[in-house]
């Protein structure tokens, strides 16, 4: 099983609309469909909250055959209001080009 890690910012003053949507995520209305996209992207997804002197991060990990095909696949398929969200919150453009970290070191290879 492969896997890939990336981490975006959290931008200031949206660390409680970040929360308030991950709300909805982990066991609110839209937990079911999101839980399914990842399962039907093939790949298995944990999100990590990093807080730092220097600002709020997530962490994204995501497993499975090929998790960079499968983020393209969630990326694709991201409801209008999600994409607001990732905008407003992260600075993404879900409709630009991704580029995907570059694993630098692993300590089994």
């Amino acid at each position: 099983m492969a896997m890939f890690a990336m981490c975006m910012p959290i931008l200031p003053g949206k660390l409680e609309m970040w929360k308030g949507m991950m709300a909805q995520v982990i066991d609110g209305p839209m937990s079911a469909d999101f839980k399914a996209s990842r399962e039907a992207a093939g790949v298995h997804e944990r999100t990590f909250l990093q807080q730092t002197p220097n600002g709020d991060f997530i962490i994204l990990t995501f497993e499975g055959d090929d998790p960079m095909a499968a983020f393209g696949k969630i990326m694709e398929g991201m409801d209008d209001e999600f994409k607001a969200f990732a905008a407003e919150v992260h600075g993404l453009d879900p409709n630009a080009p991704m580029s995907f970290p570059e694993l630098v070191f692993d300590s089994r290879s």
